[in-house]
């Protein structure tokens, strides 16, 4: 309401200047003339034009060339012009004097600053016209002249000519206009200078995304994904600040410029920022009141978001001081929770600070630390890509940390299976006694027994009504020698699968794959055959052990719903490699057991890949249970 006052006083106080009275009371004042002199090739002249204020907006070129209006210019003395009246055009007179020798050099003027809302130039034609030029961030980009994230137009100035040049300007803030005036070889070298900082900019911060892209899908944690999405939602900041994403990804939408420009993408800035941090701190501690209190933050920030977009609009030193409020809750719960672990993470502080200054700055446009307003600018740049580079290195050095307490963890693993492996040892030597004991006294039997059969035979002759009986004792002898044997066998191969064994020793428990698919199917089916397809329970047993269902004809094989499915190499190679996952005593390398087996690398470790997700999704213990517990974990 107070800019359309002022703008109305304006207006009248124009249009008293406009009366017969005050055109002959106020003199025709000559127009600031910018002169090109040798010696130079660049030119800053924003303090060096005549401007008007065109409160109504209804000028046009022709009505400015009038005498009357001609009056009313006046000389601009700040790179501002003004410092209000936002709904109103400015009219610019720049006059223009080429004093330079060189006849092979082109002029051209530009606006640096992606962000003047509207620009029109006006070219003067030979008879005293002038031909227009429209541009800005709310126009298509196609409507330039000279296709360039700034404003430029040739002057066509030859040495000698003085020519008069107008601007009609229109902006939605305090805006600090930058013009220069530059032969053509110097406004080439400013512009490549200018798209190769701003591509090395990009550049790194794409590479830097894209590794933590890799690092997501590597290790499936979901801090290596926010950070890419706060690194992209600084891209499309950046791409809307500098006015390329205007040239090379919409051009063709301008509404999308002041969208970027405003609170959506500080929005997705700050959330990015919380859902990363909360990750970063969890990653160290597990704290329910962190990301209890981050998501609060979340929501408070979407809640003031969506008041400054259809609500009361805020003002905006006072939306910044609850935006910094809304950070720095979180952030501080989190520093408290990581400071309780004896955890100092300089580089995460000081990122922070970075996103601070980076949110100061940007709201606060107003803000000049330099002269130059280029460099004003571009300042949020630099600040942003150390906190890119400050996050990076948290990220980094929270693997190293990540990977210190897993080698402890480790150590103190090993320290418990040295221990469990002497245990193990100890009941191998215990149980081998047992068995020596056991296989003595069946030798003692077995003599003891050849002994009386030849005393039987000595008085057969004198025993012959008692010879029906010897035979079935005879008969029972034997039968009980078989199953000790038998006994004898399964306990040696019982102990020889706790040993360490070598490839070739354990091709004598395993010699062929029949042997495999057998010990595979006693195992699985050791509780009784059930159906997999009607849970019939009566089956047929085929060819190498598989068996089908009497019911529904369902054929099963071993291998099928275990650990050796859809297995690509022998099946006794596989028993070796699940044996060894499971000893301590007996550690080889892939390469070694690569060579040891006749098979790739690849193949080695894709299985023992295989074994470890088994081992991971049964809970395996290596110390209570066997090696041939894995055997049976469905995968695929």
């Amino acid at each position: 309401m107070r800019n359309h006052i002022i703008s109305s006083l304006f207006f009248f106080w124009g249009l008293a200047l406009l009366s017969p009275t005050a055109i002959q009371a106020k003199e025709l004042s000559p127009p600031s003339v910018f002169e090109i002199q040798d010696g130079e090739s660049q030119f800053r002249i924003s303090t060096t034009m005549d401007f008007l204020l065109d409160t109504a907006n209804e000028y046009s070129v022709e009505d400015v060339q009038a005498p009357k209006v001609q009056r009313l210019f006046q000389k601009v003395t700040d790179p501002h012009i003004l410092y209000d009246f936002y709904e109103s055009a400015i009219w610019v007179r720049l006059t223009i004097k080429n004093s330079h020798s060189a006849y092979d050099k082109a002029w051209y003027f530009e606006s640096w600053g992606f962000d003047i809302s509207q620009i029109n130039f006006y070219f003067p034609n030979p008879d005293g016209t002038f031909e227009a030029y429209e541009a800005g961030y709310e126009l298509p980009f196609g409507s330039r002249n000279i296709q360039h994230k700034n404003f430029i137009y040739l002057l066509d100035l030859r040495p000698g000519e003085q020519k008069t040049y107008y601007l009609k300007i229109k902006r939605d803030y305090n805006l600090q206009f930058s013009f220069y005036v530059r032969a053509n070889d110097r406004s080439l070298n400013h512009s490549l200078n200018e798209y190769f900082l701003l591509g090395t900019y990009y550049g790194v911060l794409i590479l830097i995304l894209t590794f933590n892209l890799y690092l997501f899908f590597k290790l499936k944690d979901l801090l290596y994904l926010y950070f890419p999405s706060l690194i992209l939602v600084y891209i499309l900041f950046s791409l809307g600040r500098d006015g390329l994403g205007f040239q090379y990804f919409w051009p063709n939408m301008p509404s999308l410029n002041k969208l970027n420009n405003q609170y959506l993408i500080e929005f997705f800035i700050i959330v990015t920022t919380l859902l990363f941090s909360n990750r970063f701190v969890q990653k160290y501690t597990k704290s329910d009141r962190v990301l209890k209190f981050t998501y609060w933050a979340i929501s408070l920030k979407l809640l003031f978001f969506l008041n400054q977009l259809f609500g009361i609009e805020l003002h905006y030193i006072t939306y910044l001081v609850i935006t910094i409020l809304i950070l720095l809750i979180p952030f501080a719960f989190g520093m408290r929770e990581l400071l309780k672990e004896k955890i100092h993470s300089w580089s995460y502080v000081f990122a922070y600070a970075c996103l601070f200054l980076v949110i100061i700055y940007t709201y606060s446009r107003s803000i000049e630390l330099f002269q130059n307003a280029i460099l004003n600018w571009y300042l949020v740049y630099p600040v942003i890509f150390l906190e890119m580079l400050l996050f990076s290195f948290s990220i980094f050095n929270q693997i190293k940390f990540l990977q210190d307490e897993a080698l402890q963890a480790n150590a103190e693993k090993t320290l418990i299976l040295e221990k469990n492996n002497q245990l193990t040892q100890e009941l191998n030597s215990k149980l081998k006694e047992k068995v020596k004991a056991r296989t003595e006294k069946i030798e003692r039997m077995a003599a003891d027994l050849a002994t009386k059969n030849d005393e039987l035979q000595d008085s057969n002759a004198k025993l012959a009504d008692l010879n029906k009986r010897v035979t079935e004792m005879n008969q029972l002898l034997l039968e009980r020698n078989a199953e000790l044997k038998s006994s004898v066998e399964e306990i040696t191969k019982s102990l020889a699968l706790m040993k360490g064994l070598g490839f070739e020793e354990f091709k004598k428990v395993f010699p062929d794959k029949e042997t495999c698919l057998k010990f595979l199917a006693e195992l699985k089916w050791k509780d009784g055959y059930r159906c997999k397809k009607c849970e019939y329970k009566k089956f047929q047993e085929t060819t190498n052990f598989s068996r089908r269902c009497k019911n529904c004809n369902y054929l099963e094989s071993p291998t099928v719903y275990t650990l050796f499915n859809k297995l690509k190499f022998p099946i006794e190679k596989a028993f070796y490699i699940l044996y060894l996952s499971n000893r301590k005593d007996v550690d080889l390398t892939l390469n070694e057991l690569s060579e040891i087996l006749e098979l790739r690398r690849e193949t080695c470790w894709a299985f023992k890949n295989k074994i470890s997700q088994a081992m991971e999704k049964v809970g395996h213990n290596k110390e209570l249970s066997g090696w041939e517990s894995l055997a049976l974990v469905e995968l695929e």
